[in-house]
């Protein structure tokens, strides 16, 4: 028996409705929740990996900022004596820290654009020997009229993970920054 549900949102009631009654029931609504199940599951473990990775690039950018304070101390030490703020050491570290979090977010935003691209090329049957041409680089960056992409990136996405990055690298940078600005002025000049 096929049953037509007036509204979408009437489907499960109608289903569980049938139910009740005892019978067997399939609904694309069905199919589509158990589909939306699994790209959950999907995310929740890319997103793990995502947070396993964001944590790794944190240590990564902390153990670099404290090199380079251990490296520049005596730098460190030349600028207190010459009388800079202390605000203005902790900034300068600041925004080191910020900038290698925005390189790497640029560099994996450029990454990430290019497996996309891959994956609709390969998707579009571009790469399966298909023609590449600067047409179909374009409909797999952007998509076009009749042109289904497997794997989108939105801008709002990217602008968002560009901040984050950034974000990322000044929390990273926090301590050494603060660790910098303690070291005292007669201590960093005599440092080798």
């Amino acid at each position: 028996v096929l049953v037509k549900a007036a509204d979408m949102s009437q489907v499960a009631e109608i289903e569980s409705s049938i139910k009740a009654m005892g019978y067997y029931t399939y609904s694309m609504q069905s199919m589509r929740e158990s589909m939306e199940k699994n790209a959950r599951q999907v995310q929740l473990m890319l997103g793990g990996l995502g947070a396993i990775s964001l944590f790794v690039a944190a240590i990564g950018i902390t153990n670099t900022m404290i090199m380079s304070i251990s490296e520049r101390t005596r730098e460190i030490g030349i600028m207190k004596a010459l009388g800079c703020y202390v605000r203005d050491i902790r900034m300068l570290f600041l925004m080191e820290a910020g900038t290698i979090g925005l390189l790497g977010g640029v560099i994996g935003l450029l990454f990430s654009l290019i497996i996309s691209v891959g994956i609709n090329l390969f998707a579009m049957g571009a790469l399966g020997g298909g023609e590449i041409t600067f047409q179909t680089l374009i409909q797999a960056l952007v998509g076009g009229e009749d042109v289904t992409r497997v794997s989108a990136i939105s801008p709002g996405l990217m602008f968002f993970a560009i901040v984050f990055s950034v974000f990322v690298g000044l929390v990273s940078g926090y301590y050494p920054a603060n660790k910098a600005v303690k070291i005292p002025a007669l201590e960093a000049i005599k440092h080798e």
